[in-house]
C-alpha cells in the first residue's frame, strides 16, 4: 500500500468510528451490572428429576456399549463405580416393607 492508501483507509476508519460513544468505566460497570441483574428470570434446564431406577439402567447400557466397542479398562471401570453408585442409591431410598405386607387380612 501507499502512503496515500493508507492515509485515505485510517480517515475512513477515523470517520465510521466518530459515531461511537467513548464509556468511562463507570458506565462500563453500570452497563455490565444492569445486564447481570437479567439473569434472575432463568430457569434451569434440567428441571426434569431422573429416577436411580433410570440412571442405573442407562449406565448398564452403556456399560455393555463401551464393552463392545472395547473402550478401555479404566473407562469400563467408572461406568461401572457410576452403575453400581446408582444401584446403591436405589437401595437406600426405597421403602423397607414390613411382613405383615404379604399376607392379606
Amino acid at each position: 500500500m501507499s502512503n496515500t492508501e493508507v492515509l485515505q483507509w485510517a480517515a475512513e476508519a477515523n470517520d465510521s468510528l466518530a459515531g461511537n460513544k467513548i464509556l468511562t468505566d463507570d458506565k462500563i460497570i453500570r452497563t455490565v451490572t444492569a445486564e447481570d441483574d437479567d439473569d434472575d428470570d432463568v430457569t434451569p434446564v434440567n428441571s426434569i428429576k431422573i429416577s436411580h431406577s433410570e440412571a442405573g439402567a442407562a449406565l448398564s447400557t452403556s456399560l455393555e456399549w463401551a464393552t463392545e466397542q472395547n473402550f478401555e479398562a479404566h473407562e469400563i471401570m467408572l461406568l461401572r463405580r457410576l452403575r453400581d453408585g446408582a444401584f446403591k442409591l436405589k437401595i437406600g431410598t426405597s421403602e423397607q416393607r414390613k411382613i405383615s405386607d404379604f399376607f392379606r387380612h
